[in-house]
């Protein structure tokens, strides 16, 4: 089997043969200067990936695959934390497993940013909570009492693709609970997880909005489609 380490070299350097220095720093600037980058916009880097996953054995324990994940999030540069994502959010059913709630706390709380932190959150974490319930929701029930604003922000931004399956208790008790907390990427995703959920049931959020009184950038968000 090829060594971790060569794969991830021959991951770097497909992307510094592809590497701009000019779409870098625009890159870097949107991040707010957060990360550093190799410069390729997402069809570039989507290609390279697709290509450098095709060198992985058909067959993969669990252990190779978080240890994949883990040294591509100790890369400096942000499209190697993008290929991790791309890849961790399409494995298959059979290959999540209920143990792989510690590394998706190490991926949330590592590297953390919203473009991160929303991909994994609102993919992996949203399918992990559906193929495990009780493991989830006491990851779920850990995470809200947390001091950490991104597993925060995942708690509230987890069923954002359930539609009609969300949980709406859980996502009333989540929102109420954070609703006085200030921090935008808070107030961001409390109007964002009902903005989705009005998709399915409008009625519902308008209710529970005015019940609230839910004010400001949330509720500018939550009742954007009522």
């Amino acid at each position: 089997m090829i060594e971790i380490s060569q794969l991830v070299e021959n991951l770097e350097n497909s992307f510094k043969l592809s590497a701009s220095e000019a779409n870098s720093i625009a890159m870097s600037k949107y991040m707010k200067g957060h990360f550093s980058f190799f410069g390729l916009k997402a069809e570039k880097r989507k290609e390279i990936q697709r290509s450098w996953l095709n060198q992985f054995p058909k067959e993969s324990t669990s252990e190779f695959r978080w240890e994949i994940l883990k040294e591509l999030f100790n890369k400096e540069e942000r499209e190697f934390q993008y290929v991790a994502i791309d890849w961790l959010n399409n494995w298959n059913k059979k290959e999540i497993s209920a143990s792989d709630s510690e590394g998706i706390k190490w991926l949330i709380t590592n590297k953390s940013w919203w473009d991160s932190v929303d991909s994994i959150a609102s993919n992996f974490l949203g399918k992990y909570c559906q193929n495990f319930p009780d493991a989830g929701s006491e990851l779920i029930e850990e995470w809200r009492l947390s001091d950490n604003l991104w597993l925060q922000r995942s708690c509230l931004i987890f069923q954002l693709k359930y539609k009609e399956k969300v949980n709406f208790a859980l996502l009333k008790s989540l929102i109420i609970q954070f609703q006085q907390d200030k921090e935008f990427f808070i107030q961001k995703a409390i109007g964002w997880s009902l903005r989705q959920y009005s998709k399915s049931e409008p009625d519902a959020v308008q209710k529970f909005v005015e019940e609230i009184q839910l004010k400001g950038l949330a509720k500018r968000e939550a009742i954007k489609y009522i």
